[in-house]
């Protein structure tokens, strides 16, 4: 009984090997990683450990250039709005008729709020140009802004007042603008790790003054479609000093744009570097697991032989086990 118990135990064992074997063939790993690498695990611990903290910062380094790409995106939409809505305001001249002036300033209002929607622009539910408050809208709608602007005109008609409420309301850094227009993170800006040694700053906002001088200028411009108490002259006056301010404002865009775009950069190379420090530790790890193909078939093959002469002993134990019970 005893001895048919160890047979069983044996056989066991056999296929366990067996088993153990064929998945290392197939797989091209070892199956039974902590005898193979004996003291070396704490090599192969650290190994994954460094994969899974380069995987997370791809993940970061990922998303921020996608959130890059999407801003750039969104200031080339601004900057093109800009440059062709200086265009038309510097055509405006003093010999422009009404229907001309009233059609570029209607112009002019629909370009500011195309303008206004498109830097609440977001991206994967998260606002591209609110700096740290990613959950509303960096900028009250266009309307509400006008509204407010209106209010603060009041009954000036000319030209040097409407003009120096507007910038007055802009540059308040306690009213206006700031308080009402704005309507996302002012402190610190937004900042993303996107290696253990690369921490990068976006500094691009809603409130920035590239951006601010673009919605200005563009306010000027809508103004003379929406303050009905104001003449002919004045409306031109405020279209024609609008195109100059846009023309400036493109200037600082470009600008934004650039500091975005070097942003964009750092965030490649540090994904093309991690990346490639990914394939080396990936590589470091697969040798330490690796099943040398030939060794590991031998070894397959004469576990295989092990099986086939256990098998042969215990069929022969069987058959002498029946001949005596027989006899």
């Amino acid at each position: 009984m005893a001895q048919q118990f160890n047979s069983m135990r044996s056989g066991s064992a056999i296929k366990t090997d067996l088993a153990r074997l064929s998945d290392s063939l197939s797989t091209g790993k070892v199956s039974d990683l902590t005898e193979h690498l004996g003291g070396r695990s704490s090599q192969f611990s650290g190994l994954s450990h460094s994969l899974s903290q380069i995987a997370a910062y791809v993940d970061s380094a990922q998303e921020t250039e996608l959130q890059l790409t999407n801003m750039q995106l969104v200031l080339g939409h601004v900057q093109t709005l800009a440059q062709e809505t200086s265009g038309q305001l510097l055509l405006v001249s003093n010999s422009s008729t009404a229907d001309q002036i009233s059609e570029t300033a209607r112009s002019a209002h629909a370009t500011f709020v195309t303008m206004v929607d498109t830097i609440n622009t977001q991206f994967a539910d998260r606002a591209l140009f609110g700096g740290t408050t990613v959950d509303v809208d960096p900028l009250a709608s266009a309307e509400d802004m006008l509204a407010d602007i209106q209010a603060a005109i009041g009954g000036a008609t000319s030209f040097a007042a409407i003009s120096t409420i507007v910038s007055d309301w802009f540059a308040d850094p306690a009213g206006g603008f700031a308080t009402m227009g704005y309507q996302a993170g002012r402190g610190a800006h937004a900042t993303k790790n996107i290696s253990d040694t690369t921490r990068i700053t976006i500094d691009a906002r809603a409130d920035d003054p590239a951006i601010k001088e673009t919605l200005k200028a563009t306010v000027l411009a809508a103004l003379a479609h929406e303050l009905p108490g104001i003449d002919t002259t004045t409306k031109a006056d405020l279209l024609k000093n609008a195109g100059i301010e846009l023309v400036g404002a493109t200037d600082r865009l470009v600008s934004l744009q650039s500091r975005v775009g070097h942003l964009e950069e750092t965030v490649a190379g540090e994904l093309t570097s991690l990346n490639a420090q990914a394939t080396a530790l990936s590589i470091a790890k697969n040798e330490l697991e690796y099943a040398d193909p030939y060794e590991t078939a031998s070894r397959l093959q004469a576990v295989q032989l092990q099986l086939e002469t256990h098998y042969a002993v215990t069929a022969r134990m069987s058959q002498l086990s029946l001949l005596s019970y027989m006899s």
